[in-house]
């Protein structure tokens, strides 16, 4: 906040931050001379120094279903969650009655009974953080199995007190949190987008090649978002690798050819290390491209990645003995959400 300045320097002021951001390739708005604004659900008065919640004109909160399929403790924890954002977001009680009663009113139809009551915000103390590896796996009210009893039973099978790696993985290092799964509203949003996409695909063309015979991967060498399969078939035996492409397949497919020309890229990939053995030891081979399986791209905000997490399942579910990937690759991560980030952009 700017204090002792009149509207023509304000203005200049404003301007001026403008022009920074310009340079950094962003864009931002700024409003001067006010003395209330509002900031995502929070409105600030600067001249009470009081602030409160805050919706948007005509919109009402609205809560899962106190029977939906979540896990429970989630169901359990929503009024006290909501409770305690609301008193965060009120200077004082008087503020907090003046905004419960829509939040209630929203609790009440999704079948919750509890009530809503002011909490003043108490300083904690700061507890010496430990390093904590969370599991998180589904959950629906469908499967009766304890996953997570089962899964803490096992960490302590398999790496009891007197275990060289017992102070990694324990009961305290690691700790069980289900996933909510995708919803009915998703599944049909996902479905319809799968058809419409394929109705768009038949109009692109598939294929760029001047002999179609010679296309790598059947005239589909265009298609986007896949995994894809490479079999190296060689005097010896038969080798399977598993890559993805979230461009143009063909482009990924030069990257390959370009690591089995020079060996100076010997090392991209786990597929260029075996043909160059094969090359050095003159044994010949063959290798067939084909699509695995076709999956979605990466979305900006979403939590994960369709193309990197089908090519794990796929890499786990092979034979470990014909399969070229390591299993450190099941670890890796996700590097199609990097392009994302800020420094990324231009």
């Amino acid at each position: 906040m700017v204090n002792d300045a009149n509207g023509p320097k304000l203005d200049r002021l404003r301007k001026g931050i403008i022009n920074i951001f310009k340079t950094e390739g962003l864009f931002i708005t700024i409003e001067i001379n006010l003395d209330e604004t509002d900031f995502l659900d929070v409105s600030l008065n600067l001249t009470s120094n009081k602030y409160f919640p805050f919706r948007k004109p005509n919109n009402e909160p609205s809560y899962i279903n106190v029977n939906s399929n979540h896990p429970e403790t989630i169901i359990r924890d929503l009024p006290q969650m909501i409770n305690k954002r609301l008193s965060d977001l009120s200077c004082n009680q008087e503020e907090f009655d003046k905004a419960k009663n829509m939040y209630e009113k929203a609790l009440r139809n999704s079948g919750f009974k509890s009530n809503l009551h002011y909490e003043k915000q108490q300083r904690t103390r700061k507890n010496r953080n430990r390093k904590i590896t969370w599991f998180n796996p589904p959950f629906n009210k469908n499967v009766r199995t304890n996953i997570g009893k089962i899964f803490i039973k096992l960490i302590k099978k398999h790496f009891p007190k007197h275990h060289k790696l017992h102070k990694i993985f324990n009961s305290n290092t690691i700790k069980l949190s289900y996933s909510c799964t995708t919803n009915m509203k998703n599944i049909i949003k996902q479905h319809n987008a799968k058809l419409l996409k394929k109705e768009t695909e038949e109009e692109v063309k598939l294929c760029n090649c001047k002999n179609k015979e010679n296309c790598p991967l059947n005239g589909k060498c265009q298609i986007k978002n896949i995994v894809y399969k490479a079999s190296v078939t060689s005097d010896e035996d038969q080798k399977l690798y598993y890559g993805t492409s979230e461009g143009e397949f063909k482009s990924r497919f030069n990257n390959h050819t370009k690591s089995f020309r020079n060996r100076r890229y010997i090392n991209d990939t786990e597929l260029s290390k075996h043909v160059w053995y094969l090359k050095d030891n003159n044994i010949d081979f063959h290798i067939d491209w084909e699509i695995a399986i076709p999956t979605a791209p990466y979305k900006c905000g979403t939590r994960r990645c369709d193309l990197c997490l089908t090519e794990k399942i796929i890499i786990i579910r092979s034979d470990p003995l014909i399969l070229l990937n390591k299993r450190t690759e099941l670890i890796s991560k996700c590097r199609h959400r990097n392009k994302f980030k800020i420094g990324k952009l231009k």
